[in-house]
């Protein structure tokens, strides 16, 4: 069996690409795989997801508040206020460029040399161009997209198109982004990993509960659904329904502040990030994922596998990729509030009986279709493909 090393930003964070990478490493160890993280970042003593005792983390920097820690939190505490210890060959259009000094670079990129793995895999674009660069070449270096070719900014594709030439293969999340990549990188192995679903199924009374729940940043778009909510808030009321947006995130006080301004503060709650999400999904009717870009959405197959009816918005590689409108779930056209509104309202007064029972079964379909024996597959032929 191939040892297998991924290369996260912080395993000991939430998030999407946390999540799917903990379930895949979990996956791989106990199909036989040798597998390590290296977390570039450690914020906690635990991973946030549960991981398998017998995958191995390495963290790079450890940003705990401890007397060894002092280099990295000094050196981290300059960076933000000076140009001193600003990376050099990190890619300046990571999202995160910030967060980021020549000592992390320097510890990155020797993380990324002195690996003796069979397989390389790097989980975030600026990584996977670091990998292409630096990787050694009798490994095979993967580079994941947990996002889509489209989400980045041109000046972004520009360099990851460049650098992705030399990567033995590429992974999407979706046949459509799959074909866009292949496309530029003709010569570029591409393949579909999705993102797996390997969580207990609860079978718990619904309340009358919209839920939503990511990052607080713009990309997921909960000013959309705080918005659609405004212009049905009355009928809300009187069918007793309240939503519920669990997450953290730079924008949480002004999302707050939107809110209040509405006066929706007796029907729309933001919530911390949990654990127990699953749970909350379990006991809502409807959840609402409202995202300007969603290179997957992992929160759609959670939500159809507590039963929970899907709502986002179409033209959105992710989510169309996995909700069939009226099938399995519902999809309005991209960014258009009003017709969130309406879409949420037509599933709270109308939708009863056997439909909303056949729904519900298409939607049990579409998440054993990412069981993890099922990604497994994929990722198994990727590694047949490329030996050949």
């Amino acid at each position: 069996m191939k040892s297998v090393t991924f290369l996260m930003h912080n395993i000991y964070a939430m998030g999407g690409t946390v999540k799917t990478i903990s379930n895949l490493a979990n996956e791989l160890v106990r199909q036989g795989h040798p597998v390590k993280i290296i977390s570039i970042f450690q914020s906690k003593k635990q991973s946030y997801f549960e991981l398998d005792s017998r995958v191995e983390v390495v963290s790079l920097v450890d940003y705990q508040l401890k007397i060894r820690n002092v280099i990295p939190l000094l050196v981290n505490r300059i960076r933000k206020f000076t140009p001193l210890f600003k990376p050099k060959q990190l890619s300046k259009h990571d999202p995160g460029y910030a967060q980021y000094s020549s000592y992390v670079e320097h510890k990155l990129i020797r993380a990324i040399q002195q690996d003796t793995s069979d397989v390389f895999i790097s989980t975030r674009a600026s990584f996977n161009i670091l990998l292409a660069r630096y990787g050694q070449k009798n490994q095979y270096r993967i580079g994941m997209e947990h996002m889509n070719l489209t989400a980045h900014t041109e000046d972004y594709r520009k360099e990851i198109l460049r650098y992705y030439t030399q990567l033995d293969a590429v992974t999407t999340l979706t046949s459509k982004d799959q074909a866009l990549y292949q496309q530029a990188l003709p010569e570029t192995p591409v393949f579909i990993i999705t993102n797996m679903i390997a969580e207990k199924r609860h079978h718990m009374m619904k309340k009358n509960q919209i839920i939503a729940a990511g990052r607080f940043s713009y990309e997921k778009g909960f000013d959309l659904l705080i918005e659609a909510i405004y212009h049905i808030q009355e009928e809300l009321r009187e069918e007793e329904y309240t939503v519920q947006i669990f997450g953290d995130g730079a924008e949480k006080e002004a999302l707050t502040q939107t809110i209040n301004y509405m006066r929706l503060q007796d029907i729309v709650f933001l919530r911390p990030t949990t654990q127990q999400l699953s749970t909350h999904m379990a006991e809502s009717k409807i959840t609402c994922i409202p995202s300007r870009n969603e290179g997957f959405g992992l929160t759609i197959l959670e939500a159809m596998n507590q039963g929970s009816i899907t709502v986002s918005f179409d033209e959105n590689v992710g989510p169309s990729s996995l909700i069939q409108h009226g099938h399995n779930g519902f999809l309005v056209p991209y960014g258009n509030v009003e017709k969130l509104s309406i879409q949420l309202l037509d599933i709270i007064q109308k939708l009863h009986g056997q439909h909303l029972k056949e729904i519900k079964a298409a939607g049990y379909e579409t998440v054993a279709a990412h069981a993890p024996e099922k990604i497994y597959e994929q990722f198994n032929n990727m590694l047949s493909a490329l030996d050949k």
